[in-house]
């Protein structure tokens, strides 16, 4: 037998091993480049632009999520979410009801419902979608991942080529309402390719000046045309079973302040905010849920509308989610002359069925906001049966969404 360390034949293991390695890394490059070149297709998940490595196929790595296309339409499976929840105790009801950045600790459970990916998150792709199987493969209740993905200045895959042209809304404005789907299709496809599954968008606020205009987040100051624009892009998302959340109800309109710096008031009749808020209401269909302005309306209680039991009153009268916008900005707390763990209550009590709060819900220089809740459902069998019937409407909406398939 021929001696394997011999000077002959270490140089042709070596050749051997140089040739497969050429070979493998030509391979790989040859694959992004075409995922990057096809552009968006039909059934084709759009490429990052980036060519991040590809990582090895890993029989053990997180299944893909599956997600029910046009989950809206689907039926609720009651008996299958009474047993979850009936399987949820305090501690589990409440943290289903919470929307917060990803936890610190990246081993242990995750429980919260729902888990918030913003700014620069998503940049790297590769590393995100990673990040959120592991985190779903780690949840007993699979969460909602949400994004924000309006368009124009509010897009946080940039960075994904299919995705990088996604127009504000002011601009999509000017396209046909197939074009408008398509897009959402797109943002639908490739959201659901990541792993998120719940878009924080479309805004549904009628606004001919102001600032959702000036930040050209709102389609139009003609009802008509911010309705039928987000239907079409809402319809594009629901094609890919990512579902969308409207906001800001029950509608910024042309108010001109910013309610993430200041306490912004509206002195708008009644039946002005009821027409405002008649176009969320018009695009009922096609929305899980809406998110709650952080504006004061002084015909609704003359607090902020996510402190506002009036105005989730009337986002109960649809069968939508309650979601708050963030409940972490200073403001709040301010108008409260309180903390936020002051507003993390009053939001709960008003009825909203998911809290946001841009803190991570493990970070030990914040407040506990699933221990909060948890022991104010203790203390009162008022909070405890507003814990159950929000944990219901939560899981009632991840079943229609297929997040419940198999529990």
């Amino acid at each position: 037998m021929r001696n394997p360390n011999a000077p002959g034949s270490m140089r042709q293991s070596r050749l051997v091993r140089l040739v497969r390695s050429s070979l493998v890394l030509a391979t790989v490059l040859a694959a992004v480049a075409a995922a990057q070149d096809a552009g968006p297709r039909e059934g084709i998940v759009p490429a990052p632009v980036a060519a991040s490595p590809v990582p090895p196929l890993d029989a053990g790595a997180p299944a893909a999520q599956k997600l029910n296309p046009f989950p809206l339409q689907r039926a609720v499976d009651d008996a299958r979410v009474e047993r979850v929840l009936a399987n949820l105790d305090t501690r589990g009801r409440a943290a289903q009801v919470l929307l917060a950045y990803p936890q610190l600790d990246k081993a242990g459970p995750v429980h919260v419902g729902g888990v918030l990916f913003l700014g620069t998150m998503l940049r790297n792709t590769t590393k995100a979608k990673e990040r959120i199987d592991q985190s779903r493969a780690r949840a007993p209740i699979p969460p909602f991942f949400s994004v924000d993905m309006e368009g124009g200045r509010s897009n946080r895959l940039a960075s994904v080529k299919a995705l990088k042209d996604l127009p504000s809304a002011r601009d999509m404005a000017a396209l046909s309402d197939d074009e408008v789907k398509d897009w959402g299709l797109k943002v639908g496809r490739t959201m659901k390719w990541l792993g998120l599954n719940l878009n924080l968008a479309p805004v549904l606020d009628v606004a001919p000046s102001g600032h959702m205009e000036r930040n050209q987040r709102s389609y139009s100051g003609d009802a008509a045309v911010v309705l039928g624009k987000a239907r079409a892009y809402s319809s594009g998302l629901l094609a890919a079973g990512v579902v969308p959340i409207g906001k800001h109800f029950p509608g910024y309109g042309d108010i001109d302040g910013d309610s993430d710096h200041h306490l912004v008031t509206c002195d708008w009749p009644k039946a002005r905010v009821l027409a405002e808020a008649k176009v969320f209401a018009d695009a009922a269909p096609v929305l899980g849920g809406v998110m709650l302005a952080n504006v004061a309306y002084a015909a609704f209680d003359g607090k902020p509308a996510i402190l506002s039991p009036s105005l989730v009153a009337l986002v109960h009268e649809h069968d939508w989610l309650a979601v708050t916008d963030d409940i972490a900005i200073q403001v709040l707390a301010d108008s409260l002359e309180g903390t936020t763990e002051d507003v993390l209550k009053q939001a709960f009590l008003a009825g909203n069925d998911l809290i946001l709060t841009t803190a991570p819900p493990d970070w030990d220089r914040g407040i506990d906001p699933i221990g909060v809740l948890e022991r104010l459902a203790q203390e009162s069998p008022k909070a405890r049966q507003r814990l159950e019937e929000s944990t219901r409407r939560v899981l009632r909406l991840k079943d229609r969404m297929g997040l419940l398939d198999g529990l």
